[in-house]
């Protein structure tokens, strides 16, 4: 069952890939008792605010498949 939670840490990246931006988010979030919890955002629904700050680096992030890792990694020499 969902809970409402206090975000207490927001960090990650957004980045562009062949056809979208993408949303890579960590969240740390503290419940009513005390205890906490954390892992990547999938969904969030906010009530009633959030205060947000996103910091714009000087190039776009860009990621690529890397087929050796298997993972699609942020690719620093793509605005070189």
């Amino acid at each position: 069952m969902p809970e409402q939670v206090e975000l207490l840490t927001l960090a990650g990246d957004i980045t562009t890939g062949p056809d979208r931006y993408q949303l890579h988010a960590h969240a740390v979030c503290g419940r009513r008792d005390g205890t906490t919890i954390g892992g990547h955002i999938r969904r969030a629904v906010v009530r009633p605010t959030l205060e947000l700050v996103i910091t714009q680096t000087p190039e776009f992030l860009r990621r690529r498949h890397d087929p050796r890792s298997g993972l699609a990694l942020i690719d620093l020499d793509a605005n070189a």
